[in-house]
This record gives C-alpha cells, structure tokens and sequence, in this order.
C-alpha cells in the first residue's frame, strides 16, 4: 500500500543523478583497482519505490572527461544531483562536476555527501554550487529530502538558506541494519569492476569498528557503533549477485571484517556449503582484518582460506610498540608477525601498511631503519604512506592545535603529499622518506612467495593468462615511472 502510494507521489525532484567523481589515487589505481560505487547504490535503492528516474554515473571507472561528463548530464537533465565525495582528496574533481551541473542548468540542486562534507560541513557549504549537504548516513536522509521536497526538518541535512548555513539536527544511525535495502546494482550493471584484473563485487557485512584509532574517522562517523547483518541476508546477497557469472571475486567492504570472529566463521561455514550446493558462485574474497582478530581465531583463518579468501589488507602503521600504543591501535607489533605466519600458513596473500609521520616525536634516522626492517618482514605487498590528518580525525584536530598541520588544500590529503610537519620532520623530509620506502621496498616483498600462493588459491592458469599478464606489467612499468617522478621532485 505504502509503496503504491509513494510511486504515485507528485515529487518536487523527479530525475535523480548520483554521480562518482574521476578521482584517482596516486599509485594505488596503479594496480588495476575499480570498485563499485555500493554508498550510491544503498541510496538509489532507498529511492527506487519513489516515482522518480534515477542513474548512476561513475566517471571514474569509466575515465570520464570534463566534457564527456557535460553530455552525460545534458542527456539526463537531472533535477538534482547527488555527488559522493569518498575521501577528501576527491572534493576538488567533484567541485568540477558541480560547476558542470550549474552550467548545464542553474536551478538543478546540488548535493554533497560522504564523510569530508560531513565532518567539513561549513567549508563545503561555502562551495558556491553546493546547495546541501548530507551528513551521516545517507539513505534515509537523502530518501527523505526526495519525499519531502526540501531540506527544511529534515535530520542529518545542511543547507544554505537566504545567505546563512543551516545544520539540522543530526539523524540517528539506522536501528535495524539488519533489514537494510539491499543496494540497487541493476543502476551499475553496465560498468566492469576488478582489482588486480579480476571482475568483482563489493558487499558490506557490517558497519563501524568497535576500535578508535586516533588516525581513523570510522567509528566517529558511525558515533562508536559496530553493526553487524546476519549470515543469511549476506548469502542471499551473494546468490543475487551470482547471477552474473562474469564476477569472480567478492570485495568485503567493511572497515573491519572479523570484529565477531565467531560471526565469520558462521559465514564461511555457509559460504562453504553454498558454493558446494552450486547456490553461488565459486568466489574469491578479499577482506580488511585485524591483526588481533587473527591471532584471536586462527581457525577462523582456516575457514577464510577454504571459502575462498585470498587476499587480505591489515593495518600494520609502525613496528614501534610505543607509536602503536599512542594510537591507540590495539595491539604489539609482535602480534603482526604472529598474524602473518598463521595467514600465510593458510596460503592468503597479506597487504600491509605502515604511516610515516605517525610517530611525532620519530626522527629521520629512526624511520630509515624502520622501512629497511621492514624488508625482513613477509608481508606479500607492503606500502608507506604518509601521515594524513583526516577532517573529522582525533589525529586532525590535535596536529591543527599544535599547528603541525601545514596546508588545508584537501586535494593534497592523498596519503603520498606532505600536509603535516612533525616535531622532527619538516614536509620535505617527510617526502624523501616516502620515495625512500618506495625505492627500498617496491611494494613486492617476495615475488616467488606471493606467486606460489597465487598458484595455491587461484590455480597456475590464472597467472598464466596473457592479458593479465600483460596488464600487471603495465601496472608495474607504471609504479616505476612515479618512483622516478618522486626522485625528481
């Protein structure tokens, strides 16, 4: 009843365009990475018994130019547009596109969502074509902006109004998460996702973390709350998606997969059973775990690597305990060789990561000698970034108080471009030290290691296979070339 009475409604916004920004990361889209837009597909889906027309257009998968997107919105004539500003670095490419939309018509509605607007709501507003901002969560905020017609009341929205910025109370998470919509993919059905060449699918299990690393904006944008959805509704949602037999792999998006470890360990049982009732496909997954959640449960490991996990990021930060301690990261730098040998016990292939700058207090000497010992570590791929204070960050607010925090250009907060200075380090430091880890490392520990389990986990055709082949090597020849371009900076 409620839904033939909403697909009859007289909207005031009655094409819809939800738009991903061309934004690439320097070095990580290096490697092939291409993944669904699921924030705009979990809001299309909270849209789809409205009467209204909605598309998605991701200008990045698709390398879409300036004038290419024009034609793009000229062709669907939206009467609002809804841009995801995924990190900070992407507000630029997507002020571009919002200048794009006013030109192509001055009264279509502007809005932007994500976690920068968010946490920078006043200095997003102040962009002359943003209109609103959605903060939060935003698939019962935007649903209800749509239904209504306007921002005014409406929880989790702020917008301009008669020159003067308005914040509407904040909108509480949602309670069931459980129940939540499964995301409406039919809209992106047209565009071809991989990582590392392969066709994949993001599927989110959970939302928030349960941890409050002082770096990370998790679990203030999800107010400390972990929510979690059962094994049931994440099997069906793959049994959806396992009618397109062209996706291989499955990319859990969660920012930390295994909080319950029994919970996964549920899961794999039924992916297990699944895949051998032919009710999915046989998928690979890749998945962002926590080191303690390893060493916790390595029979959970063991049950990962027979579903088909193969694949996995950790964030490793520093191998100093004190640093590690400061952050609040949760756990020793001891435990991660203990991870290590348990996930490759189990043949997955582990991505670790490490921040320089973290340590304020760290000296240049001091951090060489990390990266070097950090060639004696087996991690499989193993990458330094810099220190980013994040808006929204605890990170951020303490750099910007002992005014450590030297440009607020959030174009530059790429992870790979000096924006802090630390007690030790000044910003060229901070650079030189980066293309020194990418000189000493090359992101590629162990070559014959990593190939050897992609043989265990994938099969020897799947590196033999030319066009892969080929494309890795492209990926590579690449990486070299920004090495190169850092030496000369």
């Amino acid at each position: 009843m409620e839904q033939k009475l909403l697909k009859n409604q007289n909207l005031y916004w009655k094409r819809i365009l939800l738009i991903k920004p061309n934004y690439r990361t320097t070095g990580w889209d290096y490697y092939n990475m291409e993944f669904p837009p699921i924030n705009l597909t979990y809001i299309a889906s909270y849209l789809t018994d409205l009467n209204v027309e909605i598309q998605i257009l991701d200008t990045k998968v698709k390398n879409l130019t300036s004038s290419q997107i024009r034609k793009k919105i000229e062709k669907f004539n939206p009467d609002i547009v809804g841009i995801s500003v995924f990190v900070s670095a992407a507000l630029k490419n997507s002020t571009i596109i919002a200048k794009i939309v006013k030109e192509v018509n001055p009264h279509c509605t502007v809005v932007f969502g994500g976690r920068h607007p968010t946490f920078e709501s006043d200095s997003t507003l102040k962009i002359n074509e943003v209109d609103i901002v959605v903060r939060g969560e935003g698939e019962l905020t935007f649903r209800e902006l749509i239904i209504k017609g306007s921002p005014f009341n409406v929880k989790g929205i702020s917008y301009k109004y008669n020159g003067k910025i308005i914040h509407n109370p904040d909108r509480p998470l949602i309670k069931n998460f459980e129940n939540i919509r499964f995301p409406a993919r039919e809209l992106t059905k047209n565009y071809k996702y991989k990582m590392f060449t392969v066709r994949l699918e993001t599927v989110e299990t959970s939302r928030g973390c349960p941890y409050t690393c002082k770096f990370c904006t998790t679990h203030i944008f999800n107010k400390n709350l972990w929510r979690s959805r059962s094994v049931e509704k994440i099997i069906n949602e793959l049994k959806i998606i396992s009618q397109n037999r062209k996706i291989t792999d499955i990319f859990f998006v969660d920012d930390n997969l295994t909080v319950n470890t029994t919970r996964i360990e549920n899961l794999c049982d039924k992916i297990i059973e699944s895949k051998q009732k032919k009710e999915i496909n046989d998928f690979k997954f890749f998945a962002q775990i926590r080191v303690d959640s390893i060493i916790r449960a390595p029979q959970m490991v063991k049950k990962m690597a027979k579903a088909g996990f193969w694949v996995v990021f950790i964030g490793i930060e520093s191998v100093n305990e004190e640093t590690l301690k400061e952050v609040r990261k949760g756990f020793e730098f001891k435990k991660v060789i203990e991870a290590l040998k348990i996930l490759h016990d189990n043949n997955i292939i582990v991505m670790g990561n490490l921040i320089i700058g973290i340590d304020l207090e760290e000296t240049e000497e001091e951090v060489i000698k990390e990266i070097k010992f950090m060639k004696t570590v087996d991690v499989d791929l193993v990458s330094f970034v810099l220190l980013t204070p994040f808006p929204g960050s605890d990170t951020f607010k303490e750099l910007d108080e002992q005014r450590l925090v030297i440009s607020k250009d959030w174009s530059k907060y790429t992870v790979f471009y000096p924006v802090i200075k630390t007690h030790q380090l000044s910003p060229k430091q901070l650079y030189d030290l980066l293309y020194f880890s990418f000189r000493e490392l090359k992101y590629v520990n162990n070559l014959k290691e990593i190939g050897y389990r992609i043989i265990k986990t994938r099969g020897l055709l799947f590196i033999l296979n030319l066009r892969r082949f080929l494309i890795l090597i492209n990926s590579f020849l690449k990486m070299r070339s920004l090495f190169k371009e850092f030496k000369k900076r």
